[in-house]
């Protein structure tokens, strides 16, 4: 089994269009991989036609799957943080895992908040944990496609969210890249890159 991730999201590059990017990593955090779309500008058109499932269509089909298609290496999953990648899942093998960006349920304790005022270091900033917080957040809606095929779950500090029919294997296989690599800190490569190219063009 490959030890292998792909992180893969989209940014909006206005007016040029929407730009997909693909990165590959090992299981140190390495790249090994990254390719990138030309910026795709949709025509209105599109948009009237397809309606509110345009943006899964663009996501999913016409810049996700291009993109994974690239791909030389094998991968154990592939991480999108836009939900609206998912549907791209029906017409590739490999896995699709939905990070939750900006939700985690880390904080300080009490203990830890008092042994840094000591230290004369303003915590003021940092979130108290609470270990009350088990709710799991809901799927993303997204037009045209089922998400309810996907469980939530929580790694570490990071929500993803894998699908239900790959069991509980590769979240086992997720849970050991975890210990070496930040499951939402490509995505920011990723945006970083594309922006460059986008300057360096």
């Amino acid at each position: 089994m490959s030890e292998n991730l792909g992180f893969l999201t989209v940014i909006d590059q206005s007016p040029g269009g929407l730009t997909g990017g693909y990165l590959v990593l090992n299981g140190a955090g390495r790249p090994l991989e990254f390719h990138c779309t030309v910026p795709v500008a949709p025509s209105k058109i599109q948009e009237i036609l397809y309606g509110n499932t345009f943006q899964p269509f663009l996501y999913g089909e016409r810049i996700a799957q291009v993109l994974i298609q690239r791909s030389k290496l094998p991968i154990l999953a592939v991480f999108t943080d836009h939900a609206a990648v998912l549907p791209v899942q029906p017409l590739i093998s490999t896995p699709i895992i939905y990070a939750f960006a900006g939700l985690t349920k880390v904080g300080i304790s009490e203990e830890l908040s008092e042994s840094l005022k000591t230290f004369g270091i303003d915590n003021t900033r940092l979130p108290m944990g609470d270990s009350s917080l088990d709710e799991m957040p809901p799927m993303p809606h997204v037009p045209g496609f089922d998400t309810g095929n996907w469980q939530p779950v929580r790694i570490g500090n990071r929500l993803i969210a894998i699908p239900e029919a790959e069991g509980d294997s590769l979240l086992t296989e997720i849970k050991m890249r975890a210990r070496t690599i930040d499951l939402l800190e490509p995505f920011a490569r990723i945006r970083l890159a594309l922006e460059e190219a986008k300057n360096a063009a």
